[in-house]
This record gives C-alpha cells, structure tokens and sequence, in this order.
C-alpha cells in the first residue's frame, strides 16, 4: 500500500526551508565544551561507559539506532538491505527481522507493534506483524527527495508523529530541516518542525585545525526521555547539536573525537537518560558505546 502526501511539495526541500522561514539565531549564551560535561550537556563523550564492537558483519554499516520494548535492547538497521536487528548492550544480535532484500535504509524506529525504517530518499516503511511468517509491509512516500538524504528517525511520543532529519549536502551551508510524519494520520507536513543553520553551528563551535571544512549535516536524531531535548549527530562535520524541543533554539554543540566516533550515525536514549551512539567502523566492526547520564547536585 503506497499513500503519498496531499500537501504540495517542491524538489530539493532542504534547500528552500528558507523560503518558509527566516532563521532566527540564538543570541543568548549558549554552553557548548569540546571535552567533559557540563550542568547544560550532562555527558562526558570522551568517556564512554563501554565501546562495544558488534561482530555481526552486516552491522559493519549501521546506520539507525533506536530503542526496543525491553530494557537494555535497542533495534537497529544497516545501509543497503531491510533489515532489522535487535541488540543487546552487550553487542550481541539477539534477532534479526527481514522485510527487504534491498535498500538504502537509514533509520529505525520501533512504535508499539510496528518497525518504521527510513530510506535515503524519504520514503518510510511500516512493518506490521513482523513476529509472525506473514508479515504487513506499507510504504508512504513524503515529500522529501534523494537529494535531502533523509538519515535520521525518531519516535516523538507528544506528537505521535516519526521525526525525519535531513542531511544535505555536507559541501553546502544550506538549512538542514527536520520534517514530521504524523503516525495516525500517516501524513508528512512539508513545512520543517526544526531548522538547523550549518553556520550557526560554526559560530558556536568553530573548526578545530585538523576538520575538514564540511559543514553539520544530521546522520541520526533521538528525543531525550527526560528533558525532551532533541540531539542531532552528524558524520561529515562530528558535531552533536542539542536542540530546544518547543523553540528549536541550539542549546549546546559538542565536537565528537573521530578516534572515538570514527562515523557517528545512530543515536538513542535508554529509559534513564543514559546516551547511545552507533558508528560504522569504518572498515572495522560496528561500534556501540554508552555515555552516563551525569547527574549535577547544586550546593
């Protein structure tokens, strides 16, 4: 079953966001650090509690993360093949759910009963059933192209809507825009929920001597359970960016260390606020690392 949008769309969404709105920076003082936590960035990303290599070898290219039913388990999926793949923290492939033999999938997300997977060019996949032989398979097409390399998914439980990251073009410094999917309506709004000014970005954290001039583009997007926070990871510039959930205002930017995170695309939450990053491996296993939630006490 294929429905697409009833909302008028223009190719190339990502960049003409700013024909639909003006960017509005945030003059305020914004915290961001290179290194430890901070009271605003409750992580210390140059301590992972633990950095999982995760041996199956077609997670060697993952590229969405996402949370499951039970503690301690995540789903997640690997480019060029529907599949889903669910993880422990201990980086062993408790099942694996196969609804396509192929694709350029990106994001995964688990709601209720049903997967959602991204592909790169916008489309999203409902697998229902998926425990049983007979599986139900729905494809809704957005709005969204191939040029706005759609690569991150999340669940955002306030608005019962899919929240859909757009990458870009990492050359370019055009918006990068985060668009939802309304779950009960199975309808994509064209006009973007948050926009991301690359630039902005840049002025907050510049590059540091050994970047590449690329610019933020958003590989992964996960909702903090506790805060509502939304935090955006990108690959081509390693940057993870904190949005305000009802503003969009860029709360905090942090630099992610490359031998750390040598290609940062997923991201996720547990239940505790505690953070999960998934990376390819960049010619090695796929990496699965934790960062504690660092709770700060005030004297």
């Amino acid at each position: 079953m294929t429905r697409n949008s009833s909302s008028p769309f223009l190719p190339g969404a990502t960049q003409r966001i700013v024909v639909w709105c003006l960017v509005v920076y945030h003059t305020a003082a914004t915290a961001f650090s290179q290194t430890g936590a901070t009271e605003s960035f409750p992580y210390d990303l140059q301590t992972p509690q633990f950095r999982l290599k995760l041996d199956d070898p077609a997670l060697r290219e993952l590229s969405g993360l996402g949370p499951a039913e039970q503690a301690g388990e995540f789903v997640a999926i690997a480019d060029e093949r529907g599949e889903v793949f669910f993880i422990d923290t201990s980086g062993r492939v408790l099942r694996r759910v196969l609804f396509r033999d192929k694709g350029d999938f990106e994001g995964i997300e688990l709601v209720g009963h049903c997967f959602y997977a991204l592909k790169s060019d916008g489309d999203i996949f409902e697998i229902g059933c998926w425990e049983k032989s007979d599986m139900v398979v729905s494809t809704y097409q957005t709005a969204l192209r191939k040029s706005d390399d759609t690569e991150g998914l999340c669940f955002d439980p306030e608005r019962k809507s899919l929240l859909i990251a757009c990458k870009g073009d990492p050359k370019s410094d055009t918006l990068r825009g985060v668009f939802a999917f309304d779950l009960k309506k199975k309808q994509f709004n064209p006009q973007p929920l948050y926009t991301v000014d690359p630039r902005e970005v840049n002025r907050i954290l510049p590059y540091q001597p050994d970047e590449k001039p690329d610019f933020f583009s958003p590989a992964g997007i996960a909702i903090h359970p506790l805060t509502q926070d939304i935090y955006l990871v990108s690959t081509a510039l390693k940057r993870l960016v904190v949005l305000d959930y009802r503003g969009g205002h860029i709360k905090h930017v942090q630099a992610l260390d490359k031998t750390i995170f040598p290609q940062p695309e997923g991201i996720s939450f547990d239940a505790a606020g505690n953070l999960y990053i998934g990376s390819e491996g960049k010619g090695g296993e796929g990496l699965l690392l934790r960062f504690d939630l660092i709770r700060f006490t005030k004297n």
